[in-house]
């Protein structure tokens, strides 16, 4: 077996402010060590401090003067220039989401800073050795035929169906709530909690014991207890790449609600009880009070086992195979 010296150069990564924050990157890189791969981090806490980028440059750079790399691998576009601001070793970036679709307002539109992202990102993509995208909408907006689409997988051995009030009787809720999952900062406006409070609000009518289920922050190995505790998710971002909340709800059967973003039609597919809504109040609602009725589980676990985290981590290491062949 063939292996790799890979640097992760990321602003997404669990740090003890926030456990649960970029755990989906970690959980990649985790999951290509028994394909052969050691690699060390290089964090950048972009949400302590801009200069954090600057920062970077500099560590990165100490870093290769230290050790050999393979390859160099980012994730989200503002580190993909860190790691580009060198010649020494061939760059992957993969993309995320809002840094090539943008960082969209309440209102809809792509506020300036997003309009940046989205001009640094589609530069970016023309100066390294591979590119990595999660959705066949961002490959498109980036208009680079060679980018590669590889969503995030899903990790099944942790995320696994369990009794509903057996997670709840470990998260200390109500038996006899509905809770509607919100596994995201209410303040990000991308993530429209407020259309999902007011659907919440129209379906308390007719379910009145209704309640947003808050799971920010929470680290990632107890994520799977507020999947199975909660009655449903609901999606309805403005924007998304490959929305790993709706992967690990399809792994867990929990039922998902979720606007047409991202590539969240296939990723719920064909599955019973999962349901494509627009992007309106009264018909979120409306599933959620038929989801309430319903009380049922779904089968998605069966439709996701094509994104496990061992199928995409195959998938990843192709790609540094490839990397590695040109260099």
């Amino acid at each position: 077996m063939t292996s790799y010296r890979v640097l992760v150069v990321t602003n997404l990564w669990p740090y003890p402010a926030d456990p649960g924050y970029g755990s989906f990157v970690k959980a990649q890189m985790e999951s290509l060590r028994p394909l052969g791969v050691d690699y060390d981090l290089l964090f950048i806490n972009g949400r302590e401090s801009r200069w954090s980028y600057l920062r970077g440059i500099w560590d990165l750079r100490r870093r290769l003067r230290e050790k050999q790399y393979d390859l160099i691998h980012a994730h989200f576009g503002l580190s993909g220039w860190v790691a580009r601001l060198q010649l020494q070793a061939p760059v992957v970036v993969s993309f995320m989401g809002d840094d090539v679709l943008g960082r969209f307002k309440r209102s809809g539109r792509i506020s300036l800073y997003g309009r940046l992202l989205q001009a640094s990102s589609f530069i970016l993509a023309r100066l390294v050795t591979s590119v990595i995208v999660k959705s066949d909408e961002m490959k498109r907006a980036l208009r680079l035929p060679a980018a590669l689409v590889i969503p995030n997988g899903v990790d099944l051995d942790l995320f696994r169906p369990m009794e509903t009030s057996a997670a709840r009787c470990m998260l200390g809720l109500d038996e006899k709530k509905k809770y509607v999952l919100f596994p995201y900062n209410p303040q990000e406006e991308r993530k429209r909690f407020d259309l999902i409070e007011s659907a919440v609000s129209l379906a308390r009518k007719e379910a009145p014991e209704l309640e947003i289920l808050h799971a920010r922050g929470v680290p990632r190995e107890r994520m799977p207890l507020y999947m199975n505790a909660a009655d449903m998710l609901v999606l309805a971002s403005l924007a998304e790449g490959s929305p790993n909340a709706v992967k690990e709800a399809m792994a867990v059967n929990l039922p998902v609600i979720t606007v047409d973003v991202g590539d969240a039609v296939r990723l719920i597919g064909p599955t019973e009880g999962c349901y494509l809504v627009p992007r309106e109040a009264r018909a979120i609602a409306e599933k959620i009070v038929m989801v309430c009725r319903s009380g049922q589980r779904t089968r998605g676990r069966e439709w996701i086992e094509q994104l496990s985290m061992e199928r995409t981590a195959k998938r990843v290491v192709m790609v540094y195979a490839e990397v590695a062949r040109r260099k």
